[in-house]
């Protein structure tokens, strides 16, 4: 009998021994958007990493481009998207918010957006994480004037040094707005505005990082570029400065969302709400030189003076309509593609 309990005391002791099997919270993975490069650095190390181990769950990063992560969901429908969280430039994003591919904003499990500005918030699903301004870059040590204007992009000392976007990047999109502005009679005065991308005779890439690598190898001397981009560039010792031209920087933005669809929505949110605390806000304005959307980071003054700080500065940003935008983009493009090709 003694040696019964003995027997049964150890399988018991035993028990207590093996590990739990993992709550369902630890065994779940959450599958969100993502740049690469320098943007899935600082990521992982300030997001992903202290995200993961305070709930106990998998982060998956899709890395790519926003037009493609878009055509996914949009081929997945709602019901079963691939993401449960979607990061990206807000100009593909109308079509699938107007579709009702995303969920309702939640500032009960993402409190951090009760703290962002006004014009961070778009319609009832999304929140706007950083801001970039649009602007020129170029290179100090190749260029005899620094540039002021949108119209400098056009001066004979660049001829065949000259970078921009084809249509289907963001930048590229609002590039070609601010000539439609500058050589025809607004911003959507499409004709005007690609005949003048036309006659500067740019070279055209569909991404930034390419853009980025074209600046550094000097194979252009001025480039569309945000400022973060510029900065950043200039943090690794490259002859690199940049400029808010004086007719006005409209803005790329990384706008968040929460899929519909998503089995995790909780968790998606806190994210979210991890993304837009001050800690991570600020890692992004450090290391990126991105603009924070939550108006209580405090911004150290060499990082502060670089980019979008403050309610006055907030003020100055130049956004247009993409809602709108997404109902002509079409025929735009087309109309590019006859052009440039």
């Amino acid at each position: 009998m003694i040696r019964l309990l003995a027997a049964l005391l150890l399988v018991a002791f035993a028990f207590t021994l093996t590990p739990a099997p993992p709550t369902d919270a630890q065994s779940k993975t959450l599958v969100v958007t993502g740049y690469g490069g320098r943007w899935s650095e600082v990521m992982k190390k300030a997001l992903v990493a202290p995200f993961e181990k305070q709930h106990g769950v998998k982060v998956e990063i899709v890395t790519g481009i926003t037009t493609e992560w878009v055509a996914k969901l949009m081929a997945a429908g709602p019901d079963n998207p691939p993401f449960d969280v979607v990061m990206g430039n807000e100009p593909p994003f109308p079509i699938p918010r107007e579709r009702g591919f995303f969920d309702t904003r939640n500032d009960t499990l993402a409190p951090n957006i009760k703290n962002v500005y006004p014009k961070a918030l778009i319609g009832d699903t999304s929140v706007v994480l950083f801001w970039s301004r649009i602007g020129l870059a170029y290179r100090t040590d190749a260029v005899a004037k620094k540039p002021a204007s949108w119209k400098d992009f056009w001066d004979a000392e660049y001829a065949g040094k000259r970078g921009t976007y084809v249509i289907g990047n963001t930048l590229g999109i609002n590039f070609l707005f601010m000539a439609d502005k500058l050589y025809g009679k607004d911003y959507f005065d499409i004709d005007a505005g690609v005949a003048a991308i036309k006659r500067a005779q740019s070279k055209l890439v569909d991404f930034t990082g390419t853009m980025e690598k074209n600046l550094e190898q000097k194979e252009v001397v001025i480039a569309v570029l945000h400022d973060g981009a510029a900065y950043d560039l200039q943090k690794r010792g490259l002859p690199i400065d940049w400029v808010a031209p004086r007719e006005g920087t409209p803005i790329l933005d990384q706008v968040i969302q929460v899929t519909r669809g998503s089995k995790n929505k909780e968790l998606a949110w806190k994210l979210i709400d991890a993304y837009l605390s001050p800690e991570v806000q600020l890692a992004f304005a450090n290391e990126l030189f991105f603009s924070p959307t939550n108006r209580t980071v405090k911004l150290p003054p060499d990082v502060a003076k670089k980019i979008i700080s403050g309610p006055a500065d907030v003020e100055k940003l130049l956004l247009f309509d993409w809602g709108q935008v997404a109902k002509q983009r079409p025929q735009w493009t087309e109309r590019w593609n006859k052009e440039m090709r």
